[in-house]
């Protein structure tokens, strides 16, 4: 068989094959362009959204940091409000415990006192006493009932308020009385009792001892005007029956100005041994501060202040209190001060005493 007439062997890979190999390679090369783009674009998107969000998160950080720093300020100046009411509550503790060991001590020298108390009342019954007291006591044997008032001392004196408010118990019932007579004034039970108290302290004086009564209200006055600068004993008859008779004369009313009667106490032609101070609570009027309109707690404790002041040195002060309710709360441990400063003493009698 001749060369030309063998059959042709079939060529599988034509050109009409390779021609679709390179499409469909065409196609994919074209569909992954496409896919890749379009990829881009989904990226830069997200990311823009990213950024963005990146953005309002630092934006409530710093928000949030400013908050922090803020309630970081307050919590400071918490801690340090929180220590200084600590540091009080401590400085209060050690006060309280103070005044309940002063408490105690007191307690404990008024035991001490009653028990001398009652043996010099178990001597005093034998010894010899008028048959006529000037001044008489409604018993004998109570003659020391205010135990720790200080009437020790060769000259005593007696201050004695005579402002309106002596007139009740309450400053409304005290108000109500202003509109009385003289006479009405005089025979109030609280002014009789304050009179009544200062017979019996005057009776209960050792006959040595000679005393000065003086009445403040809104000024000075000694009892017996004409001979203020005296000193009197209870063994001059005439005397104490005059002083008697001007007590029953007194009509309470007025302001109380204490400074007064302090600064007349220091410019007595002979200081006392001790005063005895009668009242129902502070001063309604300062010399030295005055004060227009209604006078509150605060001006009343400063006009004591004031007049505290003026008292002679080294003195002892004794206060009989006859408390006016709804007056002045401070006044208790105001005079419970002064009696603690100058080694006098402070008492609330009950509304029996000096009667039986």
């Amino acid at each position: 068989m001749s060369i030309a007439g063998k059959r042709r062997e079939t060529e599988v890979f034509s050109l009409a094959f390779l021609d679709c190999i390179c499409c469909g390679f065409g196609a994919m090369i074209l569909v992954f362009i496409l896919t890749v783009s379009q990829k881009q674009n989904v990226d830069k998107a997200s990311i823009d959204e990213l950024q963005d969000r990146v953005k309002q998160l630092s934006s409530q950080i710093n928000v949030s940091q400013v908050d922090l720093d803020r309630l970081s300020k307050v919590l400071a100046a918490a801690q340090l409000e929180l220590q200084d009411v600590n540091a009080k509550n401590n400085q209060d503790e050690l006060k309280l415990t103070d005044r309940r060991r002063e408490l105690l001590l007191m307690l404990q020298q008024t035991g001490a006192m009653k028990d001398a108390l009652n043996t010099l009342l178990g001597e005093k019954k034998n010894l010899p006493t008028e048959d006529h007291a000037p001044v008489p006591i409604p018993n004998i044997d109570r003659r020391q009932y205010l135990t720790g008032v200080r009437l020790q001392g060769e000259f005593i004196v007696f201050l004695v308020r005579t402002s309106g408010s002596m007139l009740d118990e309450t400053i409304d019932a005290a108000a109500a009385r202003l509109s009385d007579s003289d006479a009405q004034k005089r025979a109030a039970p609280k002014w009789q009792r304050t009179i009544q108290a200062l017979k019996w302290m005057i009776a209960s004086l050792d006959p040595n001892t000679h005393f000065q009564i003086l009445f403040f209200g809104e000024d000075t006055v000694p009892v017996l005007p004409d001979r203020g600068d005296e000193w009197f004993s209870t063994t001059d008859k005439a005397t104490v029956n005059a002083i008697v008779k001007q007590l029953d004369e007194v009509v309470p009313q007025g302001g109380a100005n204490m400074e007064k009667a302090f600064t007349a106490v220091r410019y007595l032609p002979r200081l006392p041994d001790s005063i005895v101070l009668f009242t129902d609570g502070l001063p309604t009027k300062s010399e030295s501060l005055p004060y227009d309109g209604d006078v509150g707690e605060e001006q009343r404790i400063r006009f004591f202040e004031i007049a505290v002041k003026q008292l002679p040195p080294r003195v002892p002060v004794s206060t009989i209190l006859f408390p006016l309710l709804g007056g002045d709360p401070a006044a208790p441990a105001l005079y419970w001060e002064l009696a603690n400063a100058t080694r006098g003493a402070m008492v609330s009698p009950s509304k029996s005493w000096p009667d039986l």
